[in-house]
């Protein structure tokens, strides 16, 4: 089906929603072109996925986007009376909208899971047979440091270990893990070259130290304090990388449109994912000042809380923002 007969064969009901929310001065919806409207609000989410994905003309994409923002703000602007509108929406926003778009952005996604997880995996195992390889890619001095975050007989653990509190160990992680946030998705303004090195980058090194780390027989201290958040830091990070990944590709393959309007479609979507990826990583970094710097908790209770919050997580982008019929 081409553009033309796409449109055609939508236009009467995508004109019926736009009547609908906002009639002609003195008319009254009638309650069927009402009730039909979270329906036809669904079908219309659909319909710009699939104008965006075969890069239809930009006008018929940003029309169908703010048709589809319209009835978006009817229906669950509607749900979210009686609660205040900033917090209605940046919990719709979190539990709705962004699982739905790290979905539909799956190809991004996994692009960006395999460029950190692979390099990140690889070094746990490679170190286990070839212990030296550390020191190609992470200097003696760094290692030294390193080694004694997580040394047993630390009284708390963590890069932040000697803060005055856990609030400030608090303020250095989210610091930090909005820091490697931005550098993935302004990766993308060099043609996704700098996410994926951002990626790789990242996964080399924490796959070394980690690998290093269990190596040396620190496993337990180190194991046990990545537990609780690594699944909410990892994915953001992933997330943030398939943000900078969709600027880079908009940027090389725009299809048929400018550069700039490749931009505008794609960055709505990496927008969205790098919000959501912030608020990962934020809770990530909650978990890590509060929770895993802890040495009084018992290791088999760290791991088992960390598999409880990867379950979550995992559930979270795989089902939420989904609706019933």
């Amino acid at each position: 089906m081409n553009e033309i007969e796409f449109a055609a064969k939508h236009e009467r009901e995508w004109s019926a929603l736009a009547r609908t929310l906002d009639p002609p001065k003195g008319e009254v919806p009638s309650p069927a072109d009402v009730d039909e409207v979270p329906r036809r609000f669904r079908r219309l989410a659909g319909q710009l996925a699939i104008a965006r994905d075969r890069q239809y003309r930009t006008s018929l994409i940003d029309r169908l986007h703010a048709l589809a923002m319209s009835a978006h703000f009817a229906v669950h602007g509607a749900r979210a009376q009686g609660r205040p509108g900033t917090v209605a929406a940046l919990w719709h926003f979190f539990v709705s909208d962004f699982p739905a778009e790290a979905r539909r952005q799956w190809r991004f996604l996994a692009a960006a899971a395999l460029a950190f997880f692979g390099p990140f995996l690889g070094g746990i195992v490679a170190l286990q047979f070839f212990p030296d390889f550390v020191y190609y890619l992470v200097s003696p001095d760094t290692l030294a440091r390193i080694q004694s975050m997580y040394a047993p007989d630390n009284v708390r653990l963590g890069a932040a270990r000697d803060a005055d509190s856990d609030v400030m160990m608090f303020g250095f992680y989210i610091l930090n893990n909005v820091r490697i946030d931005l550098q993935c998705l302004a990766g993308g303004a060099f043609f996704g070259l700098g996410t994926l090195a951002a990626l790789v980058g990242n996964g080399m090194f924490l796959g070394a130290i980690s690998g290093y780390l269990t190596q040396i027989g620190y496993g337990h201290t180190f194991w046990g304090f990545v537990a609780g958040h690594s699944a909410p830091e990892l994915l953001g990070l992933v997330l943030a990388g398939a943000s900078g990944l969709m600027i880079g590709y908009a940027l090389v393959a725009p299809g048929r449109q400018t550069r700039v309007a490749a931009l505008r479609t794609r960055g709505r979507s990496a927008a969205t994912l790098l919000y959501g990826a912030a608020l990962m990583t934020t809770g990530a970094a909650v978990i890590e000042a509060f929770w895993s710097s802890r040495v009084t908790l018992p290791f088999e209770v760290k791991i088992a809380a960390g598999a409880v919050v990867a379950l979550v997580v995992v559930t979270f982008l795989a089902l939420g923002g989904r609706r019933g019929p």
